[in-house]
């Protein structure tokens, strides 16, 4: 036991019970939300945990749960995701990770929190507006979406709002979009955890963090999944972008109040 002691300890160090208390029931509700609509993981998980925790340790760990859920969800979404414009949208983030991640290195945490407060709160409205496209882009149009993507991804640690644009502004079927995002996060976390080591972001503690959150991270994702196709779906994405875009006020104001 003083072993798991140990390790728990070091997940925890430096945060009070109320933090981790907060950490553990923010990252289960977007988790839920993830399961049920393909999205909003990091658009909540980020900005929750930079309220209490600087965006630079937070990012990591969102990374590494990004994945692992991408990867709990694969067997129920990889025969609706639409893979030829996900390679495409995977050659982008590629290139755009790496960049972002290291500017995110380079800047003061409140200026992150500012980026990350706002990018959630245009991507929010944005989705808020719904269906824009009359089909798919070429395939110079979604490596630029998957570009955009990757450099968001790096620069404020939130994979994918362009994508999640992209995807939920065109004809295709609720599932093919859900499913395909999905599979865009699984896709571009692993480029971002390499990115992340050899900016010296992921480090030992970041690792036990996010082991002490997998496995209410998991539960979340489960529900949320089993809850798809249960209940209206516009109507939860519709309660899920009011959410966004709250939090991201509330890291906003932060910000400013910092500054004042």
């Amino acid at each position: 036991m003083s072993g798991v002691a140990s390790v728990l300890a070091g997940a925890v160090e430096g945060m009070s019970p109320a933090i981790v208390a907060f950490c553990l029931g923010a990252m289960f509700i977007a988790a839920f939300i993830r399961g049920y609509t393909g999205f909003g993981s990091s658009l909540l998980w980020v900005p929750s945990l930079s309220l209490v925790l600087p965006p630079v340790a937070v990012v990591p760990v969102t990374f590494m749960l990004e994945l692992a859920v991408s990867l709990h969800l694969l067997p129920s979404i990889r025969r609706d995701a639409h893979w030829p414009s996900l390679c495409w949208i995977w050659l982008g983030g590629a290139l755009g990770v790496p960049v972002g991640l290291f500017a995110m290195v380079s800047l003061p945490a409140d200026m992150t929190r500012g980026a990350v407060a706002l990018t959630v709160i245009a991507a929010a409205l944005l989705l808020w507006r719904g269906s824009l496209l009359a089909g798919t882009l070429s395939w110079r149009g979604t490596t630029s979406v998957g570009l955009v993507a990757g450099l968001l991804t790096g620069g404020v640690g939130i994979p994918g709002p362009p994508v999640f644009l992209y995807y939920l502004s065109t004809p295709l079927d609720v599932r093919v979009s859900r499913a395909s995002i999905i599979a865009y996060l699984l896709g571009v976390a692993p480029v971002a955890l390499l990115s992340s080591y050899f900016n010296g972001m992921l480090d030992g503690k970041a690792v036990l963090r996010a082991a002490l959150l997998l496995p209410v991270v998991l539960a979340g994702s489960w529900l949320g999944a089993h809850a798809f196709g249960r209940a209206d779906p516009e109507k939860a994405r519709r309660w899920t972008l009011l959410v966004l875009m709250a939090i991201g006020a509330a890291l906003l104001l932060r910000v400013v109040l910092g500054a004042l």
